[in-house]
């Protein structure tokens, strides 16, 4: 059993037709209803009736190129808004690109700086750094040179005493 079968209504189906045509087709029938109605019921004599279905055939001549005319202006007019449109939104979306584009390319400019600024600033600690740590060194080997010097004037002053209580042992008491 199928999802619908349990409904008894008969399915109707819709067929809408837009009617935006130039009504060229019902002209051309007209014409050939026209031109049928009048030979069947023409009083007139053959040459008139001829004469008439010339001048109605011109007639229907000129109607279809004026309308053909104006078939292919309302295009044409059509054709035109169409491209303008067309232009008009692909040159909102040049704008719209190319303004991103210049957002971007700002931020990545911005971002470069930045990143050429924090490089210039380690390099100027670096270079402070340097600076101190060889000032430090400098200071270090001052302050070992000095205690080494120091350390042998006490060493000289020891010895000298050692000699001098040495020499005093052995001249003896006095």
């Amino acid at each position: 059993m199928g999802r619908y079968d349990d409904y008894d209504d008969e399915r109707v189906v819709f067929v809408e037709r837009e009617s935006t045509g130039s009504g060229l087709g019902a002209l051309l029938l007209g014409l050939a209803i026209g031109a049928g109605a009048a030979l069947l019921l023409a009083p007139d004599s053959g040459e008139a009736t001829r004469a008439r279905i010339r001048r109605e055939a011109k007639r229907a001549q000129t109607r279809a190129r004026d309308k053909f005319d104006e078939m292919t202006d309302e295009i044409s007019e059509t054709y035109e808004r169409t491209l303008e449109a067309v232009e008009r939104k692909a040159a909102q979306a040049r704008g719209a690109v190319k303004s991103k584009a210049r957002a971007v390319g700002d931020a990545v400019e911005t971002r470069t700086r930045a990143v050429g600024d924090a490089v210039d600033a380690g390099r100027v600690a670096a270079r402070q750094a340097k600076v101190e740590l060889e000032r430090a060194v400098d200071e270090t080997k001052r302050a070992y040179t000095d205690a080494r010097q120091s350390t042998r004037v006490i060493d000289d002053i020891d010895l000298r005493d050692a000699a001098d209580e040495a020499a005093d042992e052995t001249a003896g008491p006095a």
